[in-house]
C-alpha cells in the first residue's frame, strides 16, 4: 500500500486523538515513535493492515468509525491539499465517485507497487440515482470505500445513503 494513506492517517489521527496515540500505533507494528511515512512509500501489506487494526483497538472505537473518519479526512481535507488535480471538473459526489476507477488506475500503472481497489458501476435506475459498486481487493477493506463515499457526500454537501450488501458490493443513492 502507498505510503499516502499512512500519511493520512497520520495526520488525522495526530489531529483527533493526539501524538501519543499515533505513536502507541506506530509502536504497534514496531516502527519508531518518529517514524515518517512518504506519499510514494511502499508500505508492506501486513503493517498496512496491522496499523490500522491496532489503531481501532488503541483509539477505543468501532473500525467502522476508523473507515468513516478515514474517509472524511481524505476527501475533505488530505486529498484536496495533496491532489486536488483530481477535484477539477467535478460537480457532485457522482462524478467524483465515477472517476475514482480512473484514478485507481491511472496510480496502479504509474506506480509499480500500487495496487488499488478498482471498481465496476452499474446504473439501477434510468434517472442515474441509484449505483451500484463493485469493490475488487484483495484487502477486504470495503469498510473504508464506504468510509470514503460519505466523505465524498461530505465534500460536496450531499447526503449520500449508502448499502453494504456484501464484502464486494454497495449501493449509492444520490440526491
Amino acid at each position: 500500500m502507498k505510503g499516502t494513506i499512512h500519511k493520512c492517517l497520520h495526520e488525522l489521527i495526530v489531529k483527533k486523538y493526539g501524538k501519543s496515540k499515533w505513536e502507541a500505533c506506530l509502536n504497534s507494528v514496531n516502527l519508531a515513535t518518529n517514524h515518517r511515512f512518504m506519499p510514494f512509500e511502499d508500505v508492506p501489506e501486513a503493517t498496512s493492515l496491522n496499523l490500522v487494526s491496532n489503531a481501532v483497538n488503541i483509539l477505543e472505537i468501532p473500525a467502522q468509525q476508523l473507515f468513516d473518519e478515514i474517509g472524511e479526512y481524505w476527501c475533505c481535507v488530505y486529498a484536496p491539499k495533496m491532489y486536488s488535480f483530481w477535484y477539477i471538473g467535478l460537480k457532485n459526489s457522482k462524478d467524483y465517485i465515477l472517476k475514482l476507477d480512473r484514478i485507481h488506475e491511472m496510480v496502479g500503472k504509474h506506480f509499480n507497487q500500487a495496487k488499488p481497489p478498482r471498481f465496476e458501476y452499474q446504473w439501477m435506475d434510468e434517472n442515474e440515482k441509484t449505483l451500484q459498486v463493485t469493490y475488487h481487493s484483495n484487502r477486504n477493506l470495503i469498510g473504508l470505500f464506504i468510509g470514503c463515499v460519505k466523505g465524498v457526500g461530505k465534500y460536496f454537501n450531499e447526503e449520500l445513503k449508502i448499502e453494504k450488501y456484501s464484502e464486494s458490493k454497495v449501493m449509492i443513492h444520490f440526491p
